[in-house]
């Protein structure tokens, strides 16, 4: 007899599980995120003053699914991103999350509203003081919305997640005020369900 690789043998054996109620859902993801509007440290005014980036990183997060009725999920979510580098930020957010499972597609899609707080990090744009980041902290609000694509019981892949939102000037080291910054994110990863 033959014998089948442990891997395939979980394969096939994982789809026929009982699926259960699942209250708590952990994420990670590839989540980069543009920021515009944010100072860069020259003495300028006007759009020559303003850095307007695109900035890599990696995100995690934690939903509590508090109301599951059928198809339907009310929760709250978690999440926390950084994009490290002198042109980086960094976003802690929470607030309502609205899931539904679609009947007959394996589609999940969602949308949730959150707010909290963003930290933006632009290089000084003159040569005087090169290496200068000037640091700005925002209080930040963001509507996101994707799609999840469940591939096992436990496990959703992220097919994407795109959000959008502002963040309100608290506080900058360099420069004494900011105006508001815009955000935008795009997300994919994978959610493990417990």
């Amino acid at each position: 007899m033959r014998r089948l690789p442990l891997l395939t043998v979980l394969a096939l054996l994982l789809p026929a599980l009982p699926s259960r109620a699942q209250f708590v859902s952990l994420y990670g993801t590839f989540s980069p995120t543009h920021i515009s509007n944010v100072p860069n440290g020259t003495t300028s005014t006007g759009a020559a003053a303003m850095a307007s980036y695109w900035s890599p990183g990696v995100g995690a997060g934690l939903t509590l699914n508090m109301l599951p009725v059928g198809p339907v999920k009310l929760g709250l979510d978690l999440r926390g991103s950084t994009k490290p580098g002198t042109n980086g930020s960094d976003l802690i957010l929470a607030g309502p999350r609205l899931a539904v499972k679609l009947p007959l597609i394996r589609l999940k899609p969602y949308i949730q509203a959150e707010g909290g707080y963003l930290r933006t990090r632009t290089a000084l744009a003159t040569s005087t003081i090169a290496g200068t980041t000037f640091t700005h902290n925002y209080a930040a609000w963001e509507v996101a919305g994707g799609v999840d694509y469940p591939l096992v019981p436990f496990i959703d892949l992220r097919l994407i997640e795109i959000g959008g939102g502002k963040g309100y000037f608290t506080s900058a080291s360099g420069t004494s005020s900011a105006p508001n910054a815009s955000l935008y994110t795009l997300s994919t990863g994978v959610v493990f369900h417990f």
